[in-house]
Order: structure tokens, then sequence, then C-alpha cells
């Protein structure tokens, strides 16, 4: 063991002993909490539990899941109020505001890691439990839930890791004290990486169980297994999992009609019913909304390929049913009592993008013509998950995307219902990383293309040869930009790969020669912008801007954008200067 190593270790002994020291016995339960009570009665001694029966497995899954709940704001908080896409104001509480500042000294509700080993160690020990070689009609009924139960160690070790930078590593589930007092490896996240790979990929293909009503509240294995991939730096599996998933999926299925059943296409994941525009005036033309990006947000609504959620956390709407997120009243209020807001930099983002209309043809149908700027404000998302209010007479934004009107009041109330860890739209642009990443890697002009292409005209990637349906295929497989900009894939001038446009974006002048590596620079920056746009206040900000920061080993990446917040020019250089340290990025274990 190396000397780095070893002084992880000796810290991890110290970690594991102050969080898990109280345990003596654990037993599984639908209260996460109780892991850490030896006194609760609801505590099971662990020699009367291996899980032999499905209706164990039910139960214990179902504590698991109750366990993931109560980490599901911080998942948010720490991955969006520590970015660029939000800012503290008068109201805002200490605790977030030290989170927004990166002043860690304190002590601090958001940053201890107990609720998370709650998650790690009732998986332990469901895992380490479970029989699963009970067999119904030649079935093993219990593999999926197994599978599941992996997939929810995985994606919170990782979660870990992305915060906290290393963090104290083990399967086996702690139930004693001499347990606890144990030595455990603390590994980051490339480390991380390497130790939950193999576990996933022999159960990647198992069907997530149903028996709560719901599979969509597991992570998808497959895709915490490209997430994992991603940040360890292997493009290749990385990107090769995004588009087997892409590519496969049984539950996107492609159709136009008994006429045109596209049977060769089923599994494809396409991005169609899922555009925004805002119903403007212009010349006299008035564009209608197409989409809603609320529908987004609420369980059970499907676009027309398919659920746009693929997985999440669900929240409960009040405290006599269980867990209820902060969220929604964090972001938002009518009455100016909201904590954080709409950051500058994010409002820029937005407003610097062009939206491109076609023009129609006598039959309606879109012509090769097209007007850019045709609707004000750039990107139209914006305007579908932040509202304007008005509170004595000042009128300011606020973010919505979490807030949802309560069904059980008369009042008008709010809260979130659920806080999602995968969409569609969120696959598309980490396979487009991964790709960009990998045309890098391998100095292929051809991938970068296909990278851009996922943002711009996802058609070409999917049916590259093209196809007789072209017009209907078109609007089926948009790029993640055409969500909110609209008629993208007809642009030649203003979102294109064209050398006067990347010298222009990365060096203000257009005159600049351009390299290779300049273009895959430009689309880094079109991916982190449209994370920003598509992605913003669902709880992955602040670890993409590591993640890319960490790829290009230029800490500025992250560093500045989050320093400019308030704008552009704006320039918090205190907090640039810290977070030119990338020490300063990870949260300390408490």
């Amino acid at each position: 063991m190396n000397n780095n190593k070893m002084i992880k270790t000796m810290k991890s002994k110290s970690i594991i002993g102050a969080v898990l020291a109280a345990i003596f016995t654990i037993g599984f339960t639908t209260s996460c909490e109780d892991m850490f009570n030896i006194e609760s009665s609801r505590v099971i001694y662990e020699h009367n539990h291996d899980l032999g029966s499905t209706a164990d497995s039910t139960y214990t899954t179902t504590g698991i899941l109750q366990c993931v709940r109560e980490i599901a704001d911080r998942y948010v908080i720490l991955g969006e109020v520590r970015g660029d896409l939000v800012e503290i104001n008068h109201l805002t509480k200490t605790s977030l505001r030290n989170i927004a500042e990166f002043n860690f000294e304190d002590d601090n509700e958001y940053l201890n890691i107990r609720d998370y080993y709650a998650v790690i160690n009732n998986c332990n020990y469901a895992l380490a439990k479970m029989d699963t070689t009970l067999a119904h009609n030649n079935e093993r009924v219990m593999i999926d839930e197994y599978a599941a139960i992996l997939g929810i160690r995985a994606w919170t070790y990782m979660q870990m890791a992305i915060n906290y930078g290393e963090v104290p590593y083990f399967t086996e589930p702690i139930t004693t004290v001499a347990a606890a007092e144990k030595e455990y490896p603390s590994l980051d996240i490339k480390e991380m990486a390497a130790e939950l790979i193999p576990q996933l990929i022999p159960y990647i293909d198992y069907e997530l169980p149903t028996f709560t009503g719901d599979n969509q509240v597991y992570p998808i294995l497959q895709l915490v297994l490209a997430d994992l991939y991603l940040w360890s730096g292997d493009y290749a599996n990385a990107w090769a999992t995004y588009w087997d998933y892409l590519t496969t999926n049984k539950n996107f299925n492609l159709s136009y009609g008994e006429e045109n059943n596209l049977e060769s296409f089923r599994g494809y994941m396409g991005l169609n019913g899922s555009a925004v525009e805002s119903i403007q005036t212009l010349n006299g033309s008035t564009y209608s909304i197409v989409g809603a990006w609320d529908n987004y947000f609420s369980q059970g609504v499907s676009a027309t390929l398919g659920y746009e959620n693929l997985s999440y956390i669900t929240m409960e709407e009040s405290d006599a049913r269980g867990k209820v997120s902060e969220l929604a009243s964090l972001f938002y209020s009518l009455d100016d009592t909201h904590q954080l807001n709409i950051s500058t930099r994010m409002k820029e983002i937005c407003g610097s993008q062009s939206y491109i209309k076609a023009t129609l043809d006598k039959e309606n149908k879109k012509t090769r013509n097209y007007t850019i700027n045709v609707l004000a404000g750039g990107d139209q998302r914006r305007k579908y998950y932040t509202s304007q209010v008005s509170t004595d007479g000042e009128t300011y934004d606020v973010y919505n995307k979490l807030a949802i009107t309560s069904s059980s009041t008369s009042e008008i109330s709010y809260y979130t219902p659920q806080v999602n860890i995968y969409r569609r739209s969120i696959v598309y642009l980490r396979a487009a990383e991964a790709l960009n990443a990998l045309a890098k890697e391998q100095g292929s002009d051809s991938l970068a293309v296909m990278s851009f292409n996922l943002l711009k005209d996802a058609y070409q990637v999917f049916f590259p040869q093209g196809h007789v349906l072209e017009e209907q295929l078109q609007q089926a497989f948009i790029g993640v930009h055409a969500r909110g900009c609209g008629d993208v894939y007809l642009d030649t001038a203003v979102y294109v790969l064209k050398p006067n446009v990347i010298a222009q974006r990365l060096y203000n002048d257009p005159e600049q020669v351009v390299t290779f590596n300049d273009t895959i620079n430009y689309i880094d920056e079109l991916i982190i912008d449209e994370l920003a746009m598509e992605a913003a206040l669902e709880g992955n900000r602040f670890g993409d801007l590591i993640r890319f920061a960490e790829r290009r080993n230029e800490p500025e990446f992250l560093a500045k954008r989050v320093a400019t917040r308030k704008g552009q020019e704006q320039m918090d250089d205190e907090l640039y200067n810290k977070l030119m340290d990338k020490a300063n990025w990870y949260l300390p274990i408490k």
C-alpha cells in the first residue's frame, strides 16, 4: 500500500467510526433512520433476517427507497447551489449561503454524510442476505430486486464521490461496532468506478422490479454504468453504453400509424413531441405552444415516443404521507420568500442563443428556408421553467421547474413530486459528451461531427445513410438544441461547425486560425451550455463542471463559470481564486 492510500485508509477508519459506531445490529426497515438507532423497536437482529422470501425482499427494497428519499433534496442542492445557474439572495439561510460561497467550516445540515451511508449499509445488508437462487416456474424471483439494489448502491456511491471527492468504500453490511471500527479504503470517483463497473455489468439486462407500481423509481443500471465509464475516462465504453441504450431500449417504440409502422426502428429513442415555443406575435404571425415543460416533470406523462422521465425519486405531497421535499419553496414563491434565484449568467446563456423558424409552403410543410431569431429571448426553454413574479412593484424571475400545484388542498400550495435522475435529453447530452471526448482521443473529425449532431440534428446520427421517411424522422430525432431553439437542423450560419464561428466563440476573433482541438473545445462549450438550458435545477450542474474541467485539465473551466454567476461582467475574483484550487471543489466529510 502506498503512502497516499495509507493516509486515505487511516482517515476512513475515523470517519466510519464516527458515522457508524452506534450500530450494533441492523435489519431491514421502512425507516432508514432506524439503522442508526440500536434501541429502536423496529430494528431486527441481523441473525434473524436472511431474506428468503419475496415479501422480505419487497419490504427491504421499499425501506431502501425511503432512505434514498432522504438524500433527494441534497442531490439537487449540492449539485446546483455550487454551480453557475443559481444565485443566493437576502433571504438565503446560512447553510445554503455557505454552500454557495464554498465555506464549509461550520456545521451544515446539507453536508452530513450519514444519510448516504444509511442507503449504502441497507443496500449492503440486502445484497448480502437476499436469496437470488429462489425460483418459481424456473425463474429467479429475486434477481430483479437484487439488480435494482445494486443500481441504488452504485448511484449513491457515485454521488458521494462526486460531492466529497473521496469517500470510505465497503460492500459488507456493518452490523457490529467491531465492523464499524475496521479500516476501509477511501476511493475517488475513478477508483469507485473501477469497483462498481464489474458489479453492474452482469445485471444490466435484468428488468427492474415493478412491485412498487413504478419501476422508474430505480436508477437505470445501464445508465449508471455509462456514467461511471464517463467519469472514469473510458469514453469508448461510455459512448457504446449510452448508444446501446438509445437504440435498443424496448420502451421506446417508434411508429407513425399502421400504414407506416417502422418495425425496424423499435427501441430507437427520439426526442420529438418535446420542443417548446412561446406564443409570440411577429409581423402578424402567431406561433403557438408545442409541448409543455411541466409535462416533463409530472409522473405518468407520456411524450409522443414514450416517457420523457426515465428514472426519478418520488416525494410526498404532505408530511402525513412521508418525506416532503423543500425544493419548491427554496426556488419558487409568489411573495418573495424564496431563497435561491435564477442566476444572471443563466439568463445570459439562454439569451445568447438564436431561435430558428422554418417557413412553410402552401401545404403547411416546412421548407429549407428559415428565419433567425423569429422569437425573442433566444432559447425558449427558460420561459417554461421560470416565472415572472411581481412583489411591491418589483418584477423578477424565479425557477418554477420543481413546483407543482398541490392537488390535496383547496389552498394554492406547491411541492416537488419527484426528483429526476435520468431523462431522455440527459442521455443524449452525456452521449454527446462521451463521443466528443472519444473524438479528441482518436483524432476523429467524423466522431466530433456526430457529437455535434446529437445537439443539432440527431437524425443524421441515427440514420447516417438517410431514409425515405426523412421528413417524419427528422422531426422525431431532433437534436437537443432544437428543444428550445427551433428548426436548428436547417441553420447554415449560426449553430454550425465553421472555422469563423468557432474562432469567434473561442477567441472573439473570426479570423483566428482554428485547430482540431479548437473544434473539440467548441463542441464541449456547446454541450455544457446545452446542459444548462436543458437540465437546469436537476442536480447535475456542479458535477458536470467538475467532469469537464477534469477531462480538459483546466480548473478555469469550472472556476470562471461559477465566479460569473452574476454575469460575465461581474466576476467574483475571490471565489474565482478559491475555485482555481481543486481541493475547494469538494465537501468535507462530517
